[in-house]
């Protein structure tokens, strides 16, 4: 390569200007270019490449199209030493209408073989607005020892002493960029996504989970007038003697205490999507499979499908980018029929005439209330992540059940995975 080549490729290596009035097109609304994806800035291939030696800072130059250097607020270099896994960050200084930096002559040290960059132009909300080759496609600057030069490519001043040299000037220590503002995941490279901060980050963070759980319904409620006709013909009741007969006495009101057993059992399905570190939204799909009581003649059949939707806040500091313990709370609501057993004591009537023979003054009954249609409820629970995507769970809601009212407890456990 020649001496006016060399320093054409390390003065204004990656990028040439290129113009939209230049390209053949009509000029285009910023919001309309915004939307169709970051321009590509092109570079001769066979400027695509240099050479210099070891001790050597890699000057950088790029001059920008006028319309993206008007939306530009950071252009960053992304480079990657011979022998090392990770790619590192600097942010180039503007200087008129160019934005100029330089790869450290003390971070290229004596190592050679190929050194790959590219360039990415940031705008001013973090949004990758155009860029100079690539990840898989980079530009390539090779170092080699000055003996493997040619005349007059060696020369040049080496690396200073860092105590005699600012950060910032050419050829100088550079600060890192440790954070890179983003506005999606496609402003983000290397297996890093954009945080709810706004900043690329490297976090094996699952936002997608899914459960399946078993849910047990354990159920509360009023006995007082359960029995009678009214409650049991319109407010979801349903109570039969010891002889398995349907109750259709006069029984005298009295006031009996609560009373309340198991509900429904129900396999759950769910899917939860993280929207923050702390914060999921998700729903639920039941199936009751256990607990259905007795439909009443003209009564409602029970249906064993359940729906919820709900809300959770998880407590502590993004825990889902590692393993361990992640208690959480919800809001949750839906639609769930729930039968609840229990037992009451019915006392006749006797002064009223008999409607059914074979009551006793007094007996036990047992009562079945069949409630639902839609709930309300919070709930509490505990994860154990054993790693990154995978989790068990123990939980439990209250729930408030309307229109024929219940109080209904509903602890479940099970397993999630995350994607």
């Amino acid at each position: 390569m020649s001496r006016a080549n060399w320093l054409f490729a390390m003065g204004a290596l990656a990028l040439a200007s290129v113009s939209h009035s230049g390209s053949g097109r009509a000029e285009e609304p910023a919001e309309d270019r915004a939307s169709m994806g970051p321009e590509v800035l092109h570079n001769p291939t066979l400027e695509r490449t240099a050479e210099q030696g070891i001790l050597r800072a890699v000057p950088i130059s790029i001059e920008l199209p006028i319309d993206i250097a008007l939306r530009a607020r950071r252009v960053l270099v992304h480079y990657r030493l011979w022998g090392d896994p990770d790619w590192t960050a600097l942010e180039m200084r503007r200087t008129g209408a160019k934005y100029e930096g330089a790869i450290p002559c003390l971070e290229i040290s004596t190592v050679t073989g190929d050194l790959r960059y590219y360039i990415r132009v940031h705008d001013a909300e973090g949004r990758v607005i155009a860029t100079g080759a690539s990840r898989a496609r980079p530009y390539l600057v090779t170092i080699k020892h000055d003996t493997m030069l040619e005349p007059g490519q060696g020369s040049g001043a080496k690396c200073p002493d860092p105590a005699d040299c600012p950060a910032g000037l050419l050829g100088c220590p550079s600060e890192r960029v440790v954070e890179i503002a983003c506005q999606s995941d496609a402003d983000c490279e290397g297996g890093a996504t954009c945080g709810w901060r706004g900043f690329c980050e490297r976090i094996d963070r699952r936002k997608n989970w899914f459960s399946v759980g078993v849910q047990q319904d354990v159920g509360a409620f009023a006995t007082a007038g359960v029995c009678s006709l009214h409650s049991q013909e319109n407010e979801g009741y349903a109570c039969f003697r010891a002889d398995d007969a349907q109750y259709t006495g006069t029984p005298v009101q009295t006031n009996t205490p609560l009373t309340g057993g198991l509900g429904p059992t129900r396999i759950v399905l769910g899917y939860e999507r993280l929207i923050h570190y702390d914060t999921t939204l998700g729903i639920r799909l039941g199936w009751a499979f256990l607990g259905e009581g007795p439909t009443p003649r003209e009564g409602t059949a029970f249906v064993p499908f359940s729906l919820a939707v709900r809300a959770t806040h998880w407590f502590g500091d993004d825990l889902f980018a590692r393993s361990g313990l992640r208690p959480y709370t919800f809001l949750t609501g839906g639609y769930a029929m729930v039968d609840v057993k229990g037992r009451t004591v019915v006392r006749e009537n006797p002064l009223a005439p008999p409607y059914q023979g074979g009551n006793d003054l007094e007996q036990e009954v047992t009562v079945w209330k069949r409630a639902g249609d839609g709930f309300v409820g919070a709930g509490t629970g505990l994860a154990f992540a054993w790693e990154s995507r995978r989790a068990a769970f123990v939980e439990i809601a209250a729930h408030s059940v309307f229109p024929f009212g219940a109080f209904v407890f509903a602890p479940s456990a099970g397993v999630t995975l995350g994607f």
